[in-house]
């Protein structure tokens, strides 16, 4: 079954403009620092990408009303813990802190090192050692630090999208990336100089939901179920293939 979104009516939020969620609303969080095709904005407002798409059809199957909260990345843990948002979605229960409701894997990725065209080949994470990788604030890569431990050489920027603007500047040689990411870029930007080099960590991501939500999550369970069950995800994410 496929939704239309035609008559959907939409709402967009800042932290420092939106209260708790109001009745029949479906508060999700948009974190700033994300990409194509994990999420768009415009002026400030999401504005497409999976995160949207996953929302949109959320709100529909609740019966309630999508309005995205957009955050840069210290204020979402506590935009979620508060109940200021309701959820978010692509997220792994490794990568935010505090106690939430997760619902089941359904958004398929995975965590690769992207590499310009006129750098070596990386065998393992292990040739990373002593060598600059960009990444982004606050993020984590557990697998990258157990292995390379104090030897990650870390080059933050804000967002992923900042990340590979320095990379294909030329100012980093490899760079921490979605999968996803990174095949919508070549999708996208046909002379880019910039190849898949290592992908380490294959997942499915989560959507996470406060615990002060007045969404009742168990009724958020089933309409997640049930997108997954229709081929709604499977329709989604193969927008963005």
């Amino acid at each position: 079954m496929h939704f239309s979104l035609r008559y959907l009516p939409l709402a967009f939020c800042t932290l420092g403009a939106c209260a708790l969620a109001a009745p029949g609303e479906l508060v999700m969080l948009a974190p700033l620092d994300q990409a194509m095709p994990i999420v768009r904005f415009q002026n400030g407002a999401i504005s497409g990408g999976i995160v949207k798409d996953v929302g949109d059809l959320l709100a529909l199957r609740l019966g309630r009303r999508p309005v995205y909260l957009t955050a840069d990345s210290p204020d979402v843990m506590p935009a979620l813990s508060s109940g200021r948002a309701d959820a978010m979605c692509y997220v792994m229960p490794f990568w935010i802190d505090g106690d939430y409701n997760w619902s089941v894997p359904l958004l398929p990725d995975a965590e690769m090192v992207a590499a310009r065209s006129d750098m070596p080949h990386l065998r393992s994470l292990k040739d990373l050692k002593d060598k600059p990788v960009g990444t982004v604030v606050h993020y984590r890569y557990p697998r990258v630090e157990q292995v390379l431990g104090k030897r990650f050489r870390r080059v933050d920027a804000g967002s992923m999208e900042k990340n590979i603007q320095q990379m294909v500047a030329g100012k980093l040689p490899y760079t921490m990336m979605s999968e996803a990411t990174l095949n919508y870029l070549h999708r996208t930007r046909t002379a880019l100089n910039v190849r898949a080099d290592l992908v380490f960590s294959a997942y499915k991501a989560h959507c996470a939901f406060s615990q002060k939500s007045t969404v009742p999550f168990e009724d958020a369970t089933k309409a997640i179920d049930a997108l997954i069950k229709d081929g709604s995800i499977d329709q989604i994410m193969a927008r963005y293939r």
